[in-house]
Parts: structure tokens; C-alpha cells; sequence
């Protein structure tokens, strides 16, 4: 069964849009000889998270044609539902793939579903030395091209080569992958261990061959295949979120067996608690200290007009952070073409989008009047707060008026841009007042006087206090990462993060 690092993505978000990877499984073989194509294959496999069933996946790999054509085909369909705040999430994704027997990638199609959220799509085709990449949001397809070189893998090529090519105790290995989620290559890095004692899903233990795979598109995040004595993957593990992540080779019955996963809240278990804040979001400054397990705060929280950062050792950071009030009168600042244009995501030419915008906006003229207008207007307008949404694009928002943050933000940062302000998102950690913890979320900044002011139409206060702590920003422009990339410093230190608040101002 192939163990690929980055085949398949679960967006798992807690009153914010987080995204982190999961791993499909797939059937591996090793081929019979030139001409003669194995038979194709069905593994079936169990998904748990923190202890709990989650979900299952099915996948298939066959041979078709031979010699020098001769193409691997793999499907992979998973199926995965938890619970955010209550609400149940439900999440299914499809990928195929076509790869050279070398492990070469030549075609894929990638779709993830999340229902009320249309699906969406990436597919892309290997001509030479270009890349045809078509990616689908809100029904509407676009295709661009992108230079290709040789020697770029498949998503599901690893697990094959580990059988084909077994590694020896205490040797790494690196290649290069594409990742339809992320829609880019990365350098995937294996390395081996020797046997250990590996508990299995029926409670036995078996001595397996242990094999850490990392990639350079999830920095700080590795996962660990165990092999049997044929080379066969027969457990997945990782730490995920701060839980432990497991998936199992079973079969079929085992698989479609009734999934606990709607009982495990990612949303509550994975707050960072605090000790109380009073009037956190009326807060003008706030000195917190951060420690992270294994990793420095200051290379993943970024410095700017809001942050500023103290180094006190290698795994602890003074953080300061500002409150910037909504400037009036203002001016737009100047700024990159990316943080104004129409994208996948952000639909400044929908014709709802504009409608909202100027409903929103009304009489005003200064741009920091309208940014205030319509930081409450999207506010007022998304009554119902929908969990079970992963992130749904702004014209989505628009039409349906309902989601979480970032269904607040990237309607907000949509509308900005039909009013010429240029805007962004922002990812990081918000201060829930009920719960006295941080979790995760999304926001928007507006570019104002040539400052980045954040804006937050989850609470509709007119600007931000200094509860908030920013760990990524994105123009969310479809020439620029992937929307998914965004979210990879908040998976990074869930879980691993401690916060403690040393003064509020």
C-alpha cells in the first residue's frame, strides 16, 4: 500500500480555517517482470485521530500497458467526519493518479468535497517540460501552465519505491513530489530505522520496520510508515494537532464500520488554554510569553506592525502585540496588484460580491470609514455561524450568507477590493472570552495609510484589540501559493504551543 505524504488533505478548522495533511494508503506491488503487468489491487484502510475511528479509505493501483508504455493508475477515495463546536463536518475526497513505472507523474485529479461547500478541483496533465494545471473553485474552472523538469514523482510513488528499493537501517533518501493539494513540488526526505515493537489496531504487537518520511511543503511535521518483512505498509502514525494519528490496513467490513469520529471536537480540543483576560478584545497592548515544544516562536510568528517579538531562549519568545485602530480620513496604500485582483477565492467581479460591497459602503468615501462599514455589515449579515464548512469562496458567502471566520473573512477581503482597498487574510490564534483559551482563526487586513490594519467581521468591533496573534498572511491571488499553504504555520503548533499572558494594557 502506498503511504503518500501529501495525497490526501483534511481541513479541519475550530472557529477557523485550519488545514493539515492526513495520508492515503494505497495498494503497493512490485511489477512481475517487463512485460508482464501485476493484477490490480484494492487495500482498504481505517483512519483514527486521538483514539477515535474518523473515517476510512479505499484505494486501487493497476498496470496498464507495458514495456516503455506502461502506466500505473491509482484511485484513492477517502471518507472523514469529526465534530467543530458541535456541528458535525463532513469531508470526502477523490484522487487518481498516472505515473511512469519509474514513479514519474504524468496525469492527476484531485477533488475534495465538503458539503454545503461546492467541491474543488485540481487536475493537471504532463506535456514535456510544462505542466497543464486546471484548478476549479465554485464551479468555475482555470488553467495555467507551469514549467516541468524530469524526475518530479507522483503523490502516491513513495510506498513503491520502499518496496521496490528497500531502504537499509540508518539511510535517507530525498526525491521530488508533487502535491496536488498545495498544486506545487516539494522535496520529500525518507529516512529508516530498524525493527521495533509496533502495536496494531487488534492489540498485538509486531516487530515492523520503521520509516520517517517529511516533506519541505509541511516544514516541521513528519509521519512514520511501518513495513512488514515483504515491505508492505501495514500502520501510519503521526502527531497531529497534539494527538496522535493512526491509520491501518483492514478490511473492507472493518472499514465501513460505523465512524465515532462525530464525537471527537477538534475544535475544543485543541485550544491553548490561558489565564483569563478581561476585555481581551478592548486590549491596546498585551506582552504574552510563547514556548513551543522542539522549535523556536520566533522562526514561526512573524514580526510586523502589530508584533514584535523578544527572544528569551530556544524555545521561548516574549510577544508583544499592538492594537492598530482603523485610521479616518484615510488613503489606500500602495501596494502589489495581488492584493486587488480577482481571484479563485476572492471574487471581486462577482456581480453579488459588488452588491454587497455597495449596500455595505453606502455614502461613505474614505476608505477607512468603508472598511469599518463593511467589517460590520459582513458582521451583521452572516447570522448563521455554519462549522460544518471547511472554507467556501467569498461568492459562496455572498449567495449562501452563512459559515464561520473564514467564510467572514474572505467575504470581507472581497468586497475590500470592490472599493479598491486592498486587502488580505490573516492567519493565527484568536482569545475566546467564554472558554479563556486561544484557538485558531481567521481574519482580514485592509492596506490603510500604507499600514496593514486587521479587520475582524466575526466580532464586528470596528477594528481589533490585542487578542489576536498572527501567524500567516495570504493575497489568496491565484498566481501565488496555494490557499491551502497559508494554514501550515497554524497546524504546526497546535499542540505544541503554551501561552501565558504576562500584561494587558
Amino acid at each position: 500500500m502506498q503511504t503518500s505524504l501529501n495525497q490526501w488533505l483534511l481541513r479541519t478548522l475550530f472557529g477557523i480555517s485550519l488545514a493539515f495533511s492526513f495520508f492515503s494508503v494505497s495498494p503497493a506491488f512490485a511489477q512481475d517482470s517487463p512485460t508482464k503487468a501485476p493484477p490490480k489491487e484494492e487495500t482498504w484502510q481505517v483512519i483514527y485521530l486521538a483514539g477515535q475511528r474518523i473515517g476510512y479509505s479505499r484505494s486501487t493501483v493497476e498496470t496498464v500497458g507495458s514495456d516503455e508504455s506502461a502506466i500505473v493508475k491509482t484511485a484513492s477515495d477517502t471518507f472523514m467526519t469529526i465534530k467543530r463546536f458541535g456541528q458535525t463536518l463532513v469531508m470526502k475526497q477523490a484522487l487518481t493518479t498516472e505515473e511512469t513505472p519509474a514513479g514519474e507523474l504524468r496525469r492527476f485529479r484531485f477533488e475534495m468535497a465538503n458539503p454545503p461547500a461546492m467541491s474543488s478541483v485540481t487536475s493537471g496533465m504532463v506535456d514535456g517540460q510544462e505542466l497543464s494545471l486546471t484548478q476549479e473553485v465554485n464551479g468555475k474552472p482555470k488553467t495555467t501552465k507551469q514549467p516541468w523538469k524530469e524526475g518530479v514523482m507522483s503523490p502516491v510513488f513513495q510506498d513503491r519505491m520502499l518496496k521496490e528499493k528497500p531502504l537499509k537501517p540508518g539511510e535517507v533518501r530525498t526525491f521530488e513530489t508533487f502535491s496536488p493539494e498545495y498544486a506545487k513540488v516539494g522535496k520529500t526526505t525518507l529516512k529508516a530505522f530498524d525493527r521495533e515493537e509496533t502495536k496494531l489496531l487488534n492489540g498485538k504487537t509486531e516487530k515492523l520496520f520503521k520509516v520517517s518520511a517529511s516533506s519541505s511543503l509541511l516544514p516541521g511535521f513528519s509521519m512514520e510508515t511501518f513495513l512488514d518483512e515483504h515491505g508492505e505498509a501495514v500502520k501510519v502514525s503521526s502527531t497531529l494537532l497534539g494527538s496522535s494519528m493512526e491509520i491501518y490496513v483492514v478490511s473492507q467490513a472493518e472499514a465501513l464500520k460505523a465512524i465515532e469520529g462525530a464525537e471527537l471536537d477538534l475544535a475544543i480540543g485543541t485550544l491553548i488554554k490561558v489565564k483569563p483576560m478581561v476585555k481581551g478584545h478592548e486590549s491596546k497592548r498585551v506582552v504574552y510569553r510563547v514556548s513551543l515544544v522542539d522549535q523556536d516562536p520566533s522562526e514561526v510568528i512573524p514580526v510586523g506592525d502589530t508584533q514584535t517579538l523578544k527572544k528569551i531562549d530556544t524555545e521561548s519568545t516574549e510577544l508583544t502585540v499592538v492594537s492598530i485602530p482603523i485610521p479616518r480620513p484615510a488613503k489606500v496604500g500602495k501596494v502589489g496588484d495581488e492584493y486587488l485582483e480577482s481571484s479563485q477565492y476572492l471574487q471581486r467581479d462577482d456581480e453579488l460580491i459588488q452588491k454587497h460591497a455597495n449596500r455595505a459602503a453606502g455614502d461613505a468615501t474614505d476608505p477607512g470609514e468603508i472598511a469599518r462599514r463593511m467589517e460590520m455589515y459582513v458582521r451583521e449579515k452572516l447570522t448563521k455561524k455554519n462549522f460544518s464548512t471547511a472554507m467556501a469562496s467569498a461568492a459562496e458567502v455572498a449567495k449562501n450568507l452563512e459559515g464561520d471566520c473564514t467564510e467572514h473573512a474572505v467575504l470581507l477581503a472581497a468586497m475590500l477590493r470592490v472599493k479598491g482597498i486592498p486587502s488580505r487574510i490573516a492567519v493565527g490564534l484568536v482569545y475566546a472570552d467564554r472558554l479563556f483559551a486561544f484557538g485558531g482563526h481567521m481574519w482580514t487586513e485592509a492596506n490603510l495609510n500604507d499600514k496593514w490594519i486587521p479587520l475582524d467581521a466575526t466580532l464586528g468591533n470596528g477594528g481589533i484589540g490585542a487578542a489576536h496573534i498572527k501567524l500567516a498572511d495570504s493575497a489568496l491571488s491565484d498566481d501565488g501559493p496555494a490557499a491551502l499553504s497559508g494554514f501550515a504555520p497554524l497546524m504546526n503548533v497546535i499542540g505544541k504551543m503554551k501561552l501565558e499572558v504576562i500584561s494587558v494594557e
